[in-house]
């Protein structure tokens, strides 16, 4: 545990983020190396190597907006394209890949990734799943427990809006968001957490399966949203990728606005209960099946409310306890998720190939198209 963990760390409420992304043939689709040639040549910090040598992940600066955050993803982007086109590849992104085969994939020869391997087999093999994940600054461990345990609630609304992974191997799973079901629902400490009664209590359990030998460092805790003391973070990871970047910007966008929201309740006093997980887990099953076109039940009123309604009052109440513009938010809560878009072009095409092409043609026509300067 890092010495001074949130006591001693970046600004308060600034801002970075994480981007997995995926490399392809362009003539099968298929998921194809090549990431660690191209971290070889990439400028020091902007990316990092993942589990497969197909995936590539982009990671930014601390800034103080959402927007600066996603100016430099977008930089990531277009330096990856170039790399991609070098190698003969395609980049892309999305929560799964359509028709990636796990058999087929090479872990890369990194001691963390060989340990997860033989620790875990057959489950961290198949595990070829690509996610958003944001980081938020907080100071103090008891306000980063009291974000940590509120943020629980919000992780349905999350993955509502960005399901975008509802193929797996070649197959429609008729889930909207197959990555969870794959990562989250299959690998230990992962998924979503139980609240945390205090930091101590957070220590204790780090030490539970530190001191043991099961788990060697704390990335290996991966839940939907956890601390990261080395950071000094509060880091959500319920997203799938996103294909547009319009679209990574709002839930940037939202995650902060959420954050901004839950400190000032922290801070003010205005504490509100914390949710066990089993409520919390019925909100999400429809997120992951569904997306926006299902139900969530009212922790209140215990009834069901469609699930776009309930985003839609959710904005309202953190624009007016923010004062932020969540109109990026409200445009992709109008528009079909991007699941929805894969599947649009599966009917329409009836090749899972030609989503995996859509889907890294929309990525580099979306990324080109952001106005400059970056």
């Amino acid at each position: 545990m890092p010495e001074g963990a949130f006591e001693k760390c970046i600004p308060e409420g600034t801002f970075g983020a994480e981007e997995e992304l995926w490399l392809a043939d362009p003539q099968s689709m298929k998921l194809a190396g090549g990431a660690q040639e191209i971290l070889s040549r990439a400028p020091k910090g902007h990316f990092t190597g993942e589990l497969i040598d197909c995936e590539i992940e982009s990671n930014t600066n601390v800034h103080e907006e959402p927007i600066e955050v996603l100016k430099e993803l977008v930089a990531r982007r277009r330096f990856l394209l170039v790399e991609a086109e070098r190698l003969g590849r395609v980049l892309g992104t999305s929560g799964t890949h359509p028709l990636g085969d796990w058999r087929e994939q090479q872990i890369i020869d990194e001691p963390h990734y060989r340990r997860l391997e033989d620790k875990l087999g057959w489950l961290i093999r198949r595990n070829n799943t690509f996610g958003l994940h944001m980081h938020y600054a907080v100071q103090g461990r008891d306000k980063a427990i009291y974000l940590f345990n509120r943020l629980r609630e919000y992780i349905p609304h999350m993955l509502a809006l960005s399901v975008n992974s509802p193929f797996w191997q070649g197959e429609f799973t008729e889930m909207l968001s197959t990555r969870i079901l794959i990562f989250s629902r299959s690998i230990h400490r992962a998924g979503l957490p139980e609240p945390l009664r205090s930091w101590n209590d957070y220590l204790d359990y780090v030490d539970y399966v530190g001191r043991s030998g099961t788990m060697h460092k704390l990335g290996e805790i991966w839940w939907d949203v956890r601390p990261h003391p080395r950071l000094g973070t509060i880091e959500l990871r319920a997203c799938d990728a996103q294909t547009d970047p319009a679209r990574t910007e709002a839930l940037l966008v939202l995650t902060a606005a959420l954050c901004d929201s839950l400190r000032e309740e922290y801070e003010s006093g205005e504490r509100r209960p914390i949710l066990p997980s089993r409520e919390i887990e019925e909100n999400k099953w429809s997120a992951q099946r569904y997306g926006l076109n299902g139900d969530f039940v009212d922790h209140g009123s215990h009834e069901g409310v469609k699930t776009r309604k309930v985003l839609e009052g959710w904005l309202e109440h953190l624009e007016l306890r923010t004062k932020k513009d969540l109109s990026a938010v409200v445009r992709i809560l109008d528009r079909p998720t991007e699941a929805e878009r894969q599947l649009e072009v599966w009917h329409e095409t009836s090749s899972i190939a030609e989503v995996a092409r859509d889907i890294a043609a929309r990525l580099r026509a979306t990324t080109e198209s952001i106005e400059e300067p970056f």
